[in-house]
């Protein structure tokens, strides 16, 4: 006989289907778009010769300088539209993202609506969703927003969820009395923490400004971690005098509990506002944003993680291993925790949607240096001026809804799954 499912869970499977369906749609427009939407051809040909001026920006910066002269040329002079190449092909969106067109539209100002061909360009050269503004292309703001929502989200829960990893591990793993450690090394490791962080930011603050790229984040990592180890070490040196040598109990989970409460307590939107108020302006940046979303979207994670622990370390497996005199972090590494991260996926989901919320709220806030991304938010930020526009707002509107609903939708799906899972194991 064949299995007949309710037609509720039918109807559950294909709201997944079509979230997964959109959000696969959503990575193609992240990857592919410097081919969907590029200012410069694609492919041209001057003077008998082939180039590929556009497909370079898939590997190289705008401002890099071409090899060429008459490319140079054209760079400098931004004349890649109006250039009497032999054959060109253009991108379907034939406009870079966050490219100002100006002057706008003589005589009329203000945005322009859908399909409007650009003054001066042969008809190939059209708005298709109109321009905000100030001329920036609503359709290659749209794309260029996918991607800066897909590199956001995913950047920002991977790191949140690194954090709350290690932390929720401790916290359901360890409890309030099961982590000791001797005195000498728990106080000298808690006072390398200050110097880490000093000489990890503040000291290097002209690199992070001047650099831009994500190694010098890589470097003071790896700065911070070097300064905390070098601390823990001369700790367990300490250790061998008497009174250091004493074993303290660490109360890791009241800790890591009460310091998600504070986090929790502060809304992230607040909170991550008041950080970028400190900021200059021309120091505001994707990476500094996405640091900044990771830095407060772990509490998620490492509730998930704790609550999963605090089932996994009482079952018999782990009392067995236990038994058999294994150490507490091979226990946790082979045993416990890798049965335990099933609900990462669901924090994971979830969180995606969180931050691509913050991304798109902090740029509509103006967030942001001038050379930042074009993103949802800005588009959102640029319908504010003319609220008649709706072909400004309304995009990027329906892309940041769909986008959450979407995830929210597989989070669902997801957390079902596992508490399914859950309920068969307690019944075998």
């Amino acid at each position: 006989m064949t299995h007949i499912l309710p037609a509720t869970v039918r109807g559950k499977l294909k709201n997944v289907r079509a979230a997964f369906w959109l959000l696969g749609f959503l990575l193609f427009l992240a990857l592919a778009r410097d081919i969907l939407a590029n200012g410069w051809p694609l492919y041209c040909r001057i003077g008998g010769e082939t180039y590929w001026p556009g497909l370079r920006l898939l590997w190289a910066e705008p401002g890099r300088p071409f090899a060429d002269p008459t490319l140079e040329s054209i760079r400098i002079n931004n004349t890649w539209k109006t250039y009497p190449y032999e054959a060109a092909v253009f991108a379907p969106i034939p406009f870079s993202p966050a490219e100002i067109t100006k002057p706008p539209f003589p005589p009329a100002t203000g945005p322009v609506g859908p399909g409007t061909l650009h003054p001066g360009l042969p008809p190939r050269f059209r708005h298709w969703l109109g321009t905000d503004d100030v001329g920036r292309d609503v359709a290659a703001g749209l794309v260029s927003g996918a991607r800066v929502a897909v590199w956001t989200g995913v950047t920002a829960m991977a790191m949140a969820l690194g954090i709350g990893l290690f932390l929720g591990a401790m916290a359901g793993f360890w409890g309030d009395n099961r982590l000791r450690a001797r005195r000498g090394v728990v106080w000298m490791t808690a006072g390398g923490l200050f110097p880490a962080w000093f000489y990890t930011f503040p000291a290097r603050e002209y690199l992070f400004t001047e650099s831009g790229t994500w190694s010098g984040w890589w470097t003071g990592l790896a700065i911070f971690a070097g300064i905390v180890l070098l601390f823990h070490v001369l700790g367990r040196l300490l250790s061998r005098l008497p009174f250091f040598n004493r074993i303290i109990r660490l109360p890791v989970d009241m800790v890591v509990m009460r310091l998600s409460e504070v986090f929790n307590a502060v809304p992230a939107l607040i909170f991550i506002y008041f950080i970028a108020a400190l900021l200059p302006k021309d120091k505001q940046s994707l990476g500094v944003l996405i640091a900044l979303i990771g830095a407060v979207s772990w509490p998620g994670a490492a509730i998930f993680i704790r609550a999963d622990l605090l089932r996994v370390r009482e079952l018999d497996y782990v009392t067995a291993a236990r038994g058999m005199g294994f150490s507490n972090l091979r226990i946790l590494l082979r045993h416990a925790l890798p049965n335990a991260l099933r609900s990462t996926r669901v924090a994971f989901a979830l969180g995606v949607a969180s931050a691509v919320l913050l991304e798109a709220s902090l740029s509509f806030l103006g967030f942001g240096n001038d050379t930042f991304s074009a993103s949802w938010g800005t588009l959102l930020n640029s319908a504010r001026a003319y609220p008649t526009a709706w072909w400004v707002a309304l995009p990027p509107g329906l892309a940041i809804c769909l986008t959450v609903l979407s995830l929210q939708t597989i989070g669902d799906w997801m957390s079902d799954r596992k508490n399914s899972a859950s309920s068969e194991e307690a019944a075998t």
